[in-house]
């Protein structure tokens, strides 16, 4: 039985990958062990559900359908400051913020993707919802002192992401790193 490598998401407008990818240039020199994400392919990820059958996915597409049956309202986020999981001295995962005045539109309909996806059988998250934007995870743990140190000075712009709709993403692992396709959208109002 083939799996789909499945997770839910809002895509970024060019304005914030063009400054995430500004960022990881301007952190390439100290940063001999970190595997960078391509720009084009950093999003937030509002669930992500794993290797999964066709016949979970259609349960993903009802869970979906039910909440888009009423309406919901678009909203705007910011980018954040940059931050690392799980802490300073042993970073893991490098990324950026979200903030704004969109932040509790986003955790409600978050929680509702949550809960609709429960509903079909699909296990919660055992985490709280942190949303972020992953730029880069630790491999060699080479300088990571001064790349720490830099990244967290990094001023970051404060970009909006407009949150117009949702996709149902796929991600086929490629030797070169991940490639997403969208399966299917749900927009906002």
């Amino acid at each position: 039985m083939v799996k789909i490598r499945t997770f839910i998401a809002v895509t970024l407008p060019e304005q914030v990958l063009n400054e995430l990818n500004k960022l990881i240039e301007a952190m390439r020199p100290y940063a001999r062990g970190i595997k960078w994400v391509k720009p084009q392919s950093i999003h937030l990820t509002l669930k992500f559900l794993g290797n999964i059958s066709s016949a979970e996915l259609e349960k993903v597409y009802q869970a979906l359908e039910r909440i888009f049956q009423s309406p919901h309202e678009q909203f705007i986020l910011s980018t954040g400051k940059p931050g690392v999981f799980p802490g300073l001295k042993k970073p893991r995962v490098f990324w950026i913020g979200v903030s704004g005045s969109g932040l509790l539109q986003l955790e409600r309909l978050q929680n509702e993707v949550e809960e609709s996806l429960y509903q079909e059988g699909f296990p919660k998250e055992e985490r709280n919802f942190s949303p972020h934007l992953t730029i880069g995870r630790v491999k060699d743990r080479l300088d990571l002192p001064l790349l720490t140190e830099k990244f967290s000075a990094y001023d970051f712009p404060e970009c909006e992401i407009p949150v117009r709709e949702l996709q149902v993403m796929k991600s086929d692992l490629k030797p070169s790193g991940a490639v997403y396709s969208v399966q299917k959208s749900y927009r906002l109002r």
